[in-house]
């Protein structure tokens, strides 16, 4: 049963992978690559039968999730830039 469930995680993380590559926008990758981390530290944590893979597991977890946020906070940042140089260039063009 055990090796039922690893495969399906898996496959869920193959699903996952392919569905990055082929999505163009930016923001939909990132929540894509939030269920790889899930995949991955669940895999981990599954494969290591002990009490260091479910820590392992953890720690892989909170820092996979650490940086898509900081991926998802940067992209959101620079949104803001690209909005505030649009502005710029209106005011520019007004001006003129």
């Amino acid at each position: 049963m055990e090796s039922l469930v690893i495969l399906t995680i898996g496959f869920i993380g193959i699903i996952c992978v392919a569905r990055m590559f082929l999505t163009k926008s930016r923001a939909l990758k990132l929540p894509i690559l939030c269920c790889l981390n899930f995949a991955i530290a669940a895999l981990i944590a599954l494969y290591i039968n002990s009490p260091m893979g479910a820590l392992v597991s953890i720690i892989y977890f909170v820092f996979a999730t650490l940086s898509s946020n900081a991926i998802a906070h940067t992209i959101g940042e620079l949104d803001k830039f690209q909005d505030i140089d649009k502005f710029e260039k209106d005011d520019d063009e007004f001006f003129k």
